[in-house]
């Protein structure tokens, strides 16, 4: 089996009618710890954040950023004894098993002072493994909201992960803290 590997798009799409001023905004998307002002101490690696993304979208039109990694599977679907006739053989199939997320953003922006109205799509795909079957399974599931941004504030999308209560100590393997998922428009 061979490594997988990363893949990163970015996709963007032409207003069919905005609404409001016809200039560009940019859209920054960035991933942070709550409450990071403290120090934390851990005999386990950190996973990474998410590195900031900035995108540059029409005042209506809509972006995507899409996050996936792809692992291809070989496995033998059929093996063929040599016999008198013929020789032996085995054939083998691929496919390639996607699994990351994809981030669909459209900034409404009616212009001064307003905040922009951002319809917010989230698509996530996963690979399940299924023990005692052949091959795993990929689960997809899709959300779609609206937020409210004001333009320069940086708004909460999500927030995963749990958090230990202020002045707890563990010594197991406690959770990591949570992290936020946030936007910040703003029209330059």
């Amino acid at each position: 089996m061979r490594m997988p590997f990363l893949l990163l798009s970015l996709w963007l799409a032409w207003p069919a009618a905005a609404q409001g001023p016809q200039r560009d905004l940019l859209l920054e998307l960035r991933e942070i710890e709550e409450g990071s002002a403290g120090h934390v101490v851990g005999t386990r690696p950190q996973t990474p954040l998410m590195a900031p993304q900035q995108l540059q979208v029409r005042n209506g039109s809509q972006a995507r950023l899409s996050f996936a990694q792809a692992t291809p599977l070989q496995w033998v679907q059929s093996v063929q004894a040599q016999g008198q006739m013929t020789g032996a053989g085995v054939k083998q199939g691929l496919i390639w098993l996607r699994a990351g997320q994809s981030l669909q953003l459209r900034p409404r922006w009616p212009g001064g002072q307003k905040p922009a109205a951002v319809e917010v799509e989230v698509q996530t795909q996963s690979v399940q493994q299924q023990p005692g079957r052949d091959l795993p399974t990929q689960e997809r599931s899709e959300l779609a909201t609206t937020v409210q941004a004001p333009l320069g504030q940086w708004v909460t999308l999500a927030r995963s992960g749990n958090s230990a209560p202020p002045g707890t100590y563990r010594s197991d393997a406690a959770p990591q803290r949570p992290r936020l998922l946030q936007l910040r428009v703003t029209a330059p």
